[in-house]
């Protein structure tokens, strides 16, 4: 079965989080996502994987996260550090 989409949360320690999805093209709903969240640059191509018996699909794909100083010089939301 191919996933339709896939939520990501990725931080690291000094970089603003980053919380994201991204979606197969062949998904039959792609196009009527009820709260507007598929944008081009999150639409991906799940390329088949053969010799894993773990995995059916493989996706090579670079997530960039930007400093907490880098974001707030361009001005993005969330660009403060949260206090553990």
């Amino acid at each position: 079965m191919r996933p339709a989409h896939i939520h990501f949360i990725i931080s690291a320690d000094g970089y603003k989080p980053v919380v994201t999805q991204i979606f197969d093209r062949t998904d039959k709903h792609i196009t009527d996502d009820s709260v507007f969240a598929v944008k081009d640059s999150l639409v991906v191509d799940f390329k088949p994987l053969k010799g894993n018996p773990k995995a059916q699909f493989e996706l090579p794909y670079d997530f960039k996260l930007a400093s907490f100083e880098e974001a707030k010089k361009n001005g993005m939301k969330g660009a403060t550090a949260v206090a553990p």
